[in-house]
């Protein structure tokens, strides 16, 4: 997240917490201001949803189900249940908000995980129907 907000600016990135880390916020600060000299990296303009982390890292959310769900029956991509569907819940949660506008040109980052979804123990039983 931090080479993406010093790459695109504060305002346009949405973080999404998966439990990953204890010092999301602090973590992202320190390293965004190791990549930008004399930008302001005021961790109050990061913009980091906390929302779907759930119980903790390894635990399939609900929200992550229903991500994984949904990007699957209406977009053929698959994700995995800790990062990129948590993302995808983050993102779909702004969305239904209206965070995110409908038109508005939007990019999930999918970087990969998918092992991820045939090696975790809530998931392994489970499938798209």
């Amino acid at each position: 997240m931090a080479g993406l907000v010093a790459a695109l600016g504060p305002d346009r990135v949405l973080g999404v917490d998966v439990g990953a880390v204890d010092d999301v916020v602090e973590r992202v600060q320190r390293l965004w201001g190791e990549l930008v000299d004399d930008a302001d990296t005021d961790p109050r303009r990061l913009t980091i949803r906390a929302d779907v982390v759930g119980e903790g890292y390894s635990v399939f959310t609900q929200a992550s189900r229903e991500a994984l769900q949904l990007v699957a029956r209406t977009e053929g991509i698959v994700l995995d249940p800790v990062y990129t569907g948590r993302a995808a819940a983050g993102l779909i949660r702004a969305v239904r908000e209206g965070t995110i506008r409908q038109g508005e040109r939007t990019v999930l980052l999918h970087s990969g995980g998918l092992p991820g979804l045939f090696g975790h123990a809530h998931a392994t039983p489970w499938r798209v129907a």
